[in-house]
């Protein structure tokens, strides 16, 4: 009996876990995210940003016009190339129409990686910087928010 009590004990205290430690949907004007526990968020003007609490990682989307008076007229490819220039990154790679990505260092030496994606009148910049088990799933929730 007590070895079943304990059987019983152990898995709904997996089960509990489980379900704490499940994403919780976020909603903003432009785009949603799938935010793992352990994330904070904070949102100045056009940039929402993930912040791992550990400090092991940010993500950061930008949302912009591309009908503004600097990106007017401009291509996935030619944002992606100016964004890669200011930041010092790598040439810019096409991922998918109108999605390319390119790597650079944070202002503080850390290894980062930008995409840029056009959907319609608006372009979205994401930034990674650091490592975290969760980023692939955070940016993949993203892009199918928008895409």
């Amino acid at each position: 009996m007590k070895r079943l009590l304990t059987l019983c004990l152990i898995v709904c205290l997996s089960a509990a876990f489980a379900l704490t430690a499940r994403a919780e949907l976020r909603e903003f004007t432009d785009f949603s995210i799938d935010l793992p526990p352990g994330w904070d968020v904070e949102r100045e003007g056009i940039t929402v940003a993930f912040l791992a609490r550990d400090k092991s990682a940010t993500m950061m989307v930008t949302v912009e016009s591309t009908a503004g008076m600097f990106f007017e007229g401009m291509s996935a490819e030619e944002l992606a190339q100016a964004y890669s220039e200011e930041l010092r990154g790598t040439k810019p790679e096409m991922e998918a129409p109108n999605y390319y990505s390119f790597d650079f260092k944070s202002p503080s030496g850390v290894d980062s990686e930008a995409s840029i994606v056009v959907v319609g009148k608006r372009f979205y910049l994401i930034t990674i910087s650091g490592t975290n088990k969760d980023l692939a799933g955070m940016v993949e929730s993203v892009l199918l928010s928008i895409m």
